[in-house]
């Protein structure tokens, strides 16, 4: 489920993005959506190559599009022949107009079975060209899971885009998604160029808004049956702060603890209590905030740990690049990281900083046991004793 942000009557979640993207890509204009590891970027690309989408938005001229979602992950091999050969299966595979092309065919089975390397690109080319005229509608490109690929092919691949994109002007584009900007990642003579085509159009792709949470959360409610109080939904967005794979554990977690028929303020706060504990100790979410952190620079680590360190002397420029990210957020002044549960993540590592892997540490406020910075199976009332002797 959080992999979707279709909802039942058929509306969608991330309005915003959707509509500050499509206005770039109806002008023929390249798009760079980054974000950090599974804040949405393959939902919101999803979506995207949804055609109603457009025309929902756009009107008329939405009809005049043709989304090609391409997920990097399906390539054969990591070369450009790997590269190439994913375009053109998934143009064929996304519209009966391209499936039906003989030319975009034979191109295809040049490009798999060529006589020599020299028709790897030549090939991919007379099919990208057979796809433009099969169809009178703009192309738009969806790369998904676009990082590895840039990182490790060849760099002619990306300046045969730049020319192709240039040829055919008004009739071609590209969206691409990664978790850093492109010129991060690579920005090597040929690349350069390539990286030229997103300049000044990245999408930082935040996490859900409030508005968007809830209704994922109501999403949530109605597919397990479940009864959410507003108190419980506050909590929910406190500790997953939009992110949706811990929007998703942290309602899995809250509604397997949910109790039944109790209002009363302290009974109410002690259930919050033992939820707390809970997602301290679930691996899934330690493991969605480790990528996170894992997809940050060492300088960005240093950062956010000093966030719990007295002490610290914060460095500007990596926290602005920090909330450019949306990892972290400003509030009166003072950033504070996007999602409780990742904010007790961060805090863990800068407390823990120096543990050598077997040290053990007891948390006395909240009752939870670390062994090197992890938390650890909950332990009886006798062992949690022992520990504090």
């Amino acid at each position: 489920m959080p992999d979707t942000l279709r909802l039942a009557d058929g509306s969608y979640m991330r309005g915003t993005d959707i509509q500050a993207i499509l206005r770039h890509l109806m002008a023929m204009r390249c798009v760079e959506i980054i974000g950090f590891s599974n804040v949405g970027k393959s939902a919101l690309l999803r979506l995207l190559a949804q055609h109603d989408v457009w025309i929902g938005e756009m009107g008329e001229a939405g009809q005049e599009i043709m989304p090609i979602y391409i997920d990097c992950n399906r390539m054969l091999d990591l070369t450009d022949q790997g590269f190439y050969e994913l375009i053109l299966r998934c143009l064929q595979e996304s519209y009966t107009d391209l499936s039906d092309s003989t030319p975009l065919a034979e191109a295809y089975r040049t490009l798999v079975a060529p006589a020599s390397d020299f028709q790897i690109p030549l090939s991919f080319n007379q099919g990208l060209t057979a796809a433009l005229q099969a169809s009178n509608h703009k192309l738009v490109l969806l790369f998904d899971e676009f990082d590895e690929p840039f990182n490790h092919i060849h760099a002619r691949v990306f300046l045969n885009l730049r020319a192709l994109m240039d040829r055919h002007q008004g009739r071609l584009v590209y969206v691409t998604a990664t978790g850093l900007p492109l010129t991060a990642l690579r920005a090597e003579d040929h690349c350069s160029e390539f990286c030229e085509l997103f300049s000044h159009r990245a999408w930082h792709l935040a996490p859900l808004t409030r508005a968007d949470q809830e209704r994922y959360i109501r999403r949530y409610m109605m597919t397990h049956d479940i009864a959410f109080t507003h108190a419980d939904i506050d909590f929910i967005c406190e500790w997953a702060g939009g992110h949706p794979r811990l929007l998703e554990g942290v309602c899995r977690i809250v509604g397997n603890l949910l109790p039944t028929g109790v209002d009363e303020p302290v009974a109410r706060q002690k259930f919050y209590l033992d939820a707390a504990r809970k997602l301290r100790q679930d691996a899934e979410l330690t493991l969605e905030c480790s990528k996170v952190w894992l997809g940050c620079s060492e300088a960005e680590q240093q950062e956010l740990a000093g966030l719990f360190q007295a002490g610290h002397e914060a460095n500007p420029v990596v926290l602005a690049a920090l909330e450019r990210r949306h990892i972290l957020r400003q509030f009166e002044g003072t950033f504070h990281p996007f999602a409780r549960q990742f904010g007790e993540y961060v805090q863990r590592k800068a407390t823990h900083a120096d543990d050598r892997p077997s040290t053990l540490h007891v948390d006395v406020e909240s009752g939870v046991v670390y062994v090197g910075g992890e938390p650890v199976e909950t332990l009886t009332n006798l062992e949690y004793r022992l520990m504090l002797l």
